[in-house]
């Protein structure tokens, strides 16, 4: 399992997939949380982009920033894990190297786990440094309203950040099925896409992609309060079978 997981670290790291999804999972929430909230509330707030920035206008500075960071790191860990785990599995089909893991002294399956622990262990901590940085921005620029309430809202931003993450890695079945990582980036955008759709007509609570985001307050503060713990025990055990089916699937692939 060593060997396998040094192989994938080395594979991942080098790669330009790994460095922009890094910054998309690190930069992207507290600058999009923290700034456009910020942004909102200046006076020069005007304009075309004015409808879009108004839900950021009033009420707590800390308590906005929370909110909305529930729904950026929603999405970016969907999407920033996503296409990191489709790239990471299908570019054995993409670059014609499938058939060199045959002749390895370890199984496909201890790789297929090696790929996906890798990726896990690499949004975790991306997810930790962006909530660190969510956290630091907001106290720098509005150091009162960062209160134990704030602070709450960011864990429970970040733990819903890691079920999204988790629920990610279930894309490597998508690759493994496909052949490769365009399959899986299709799979990717058709949920996100599904997830807004469903979430609208009030089914969301029972979607493990949109649960998360749900209790995360990106639907609000009185959808979150809808999400019980079922909920989120669903989306946990969704995301343990499609891991599971993943590692089944690559172990099983053939050559033709």
């Amino acid at each position: 399992m060593r060997t396998a997981l040094d192989l994938q670290v080395a594979t991942f790291s080098r790669s330009l997939t790994a460095r922009l999804a890094t910054v998309l999972l690190t930069a992207f929430p507290p600058l999009m949380s923290v700034g456009m909230v910020a942004l909102a509330r200046t006076a020069d707030a005007a304009g075309p982009s004015a409808a879009k920035l108004a839900p950021y206008r009033d009420g707590p500075f800390g308590e906005t920033v929370a909110g909305l960071a529930g729904q950026v790191v929603a999405v970016v860990a969907l999407i920033g894990v996503g296409f990191a785990v489709a790239w990471l599995v299908g570019r054995e089909w993409a670059d014609g190297t499938i058939g060199s893991l045959f002749a390895l002294p370890v199984s496909r399956a201890q790789i297929a786990r090696a790929k996906l622990l890798v990726i896990a262990a690499w949004a975790a901590t991306c997810l930790t440094l962006a909530m660190a940085l969510t956290a630091a921005a907001l106290a720098a620029v509005d150091r009162g309203s960062f209160t134990g309430a704030v602070a709450a809202q960011l864990v429970r931003v970040w733990a819903a950040g890691l079920m999204m993450a988790t629920l990610a890695l279930g894309f490597a079945w998508v690759a493994v099925r496909s052949r490769g990582y365009l399959g899986a980036a299709g799979a990717i955008i058709a949920v996100t896409a599904a997830s807004q759709i469903l979430a609208m007509i009030g089914v969301g609570a029972w979607v493990p992609f949109i649960a998360p985001a749900m209790w995360a307050g990106a639907g609000g503060p009185e959808e979150a309060s809808a999400i019980g713990p079922g909920s989120l025990v669903l989306a946990v055990a969704f995301a343990a079978f499609t891991a599971w089916a993943s590692v089944r699937a690559f172990a099983r692939a053939r050559l033709d």
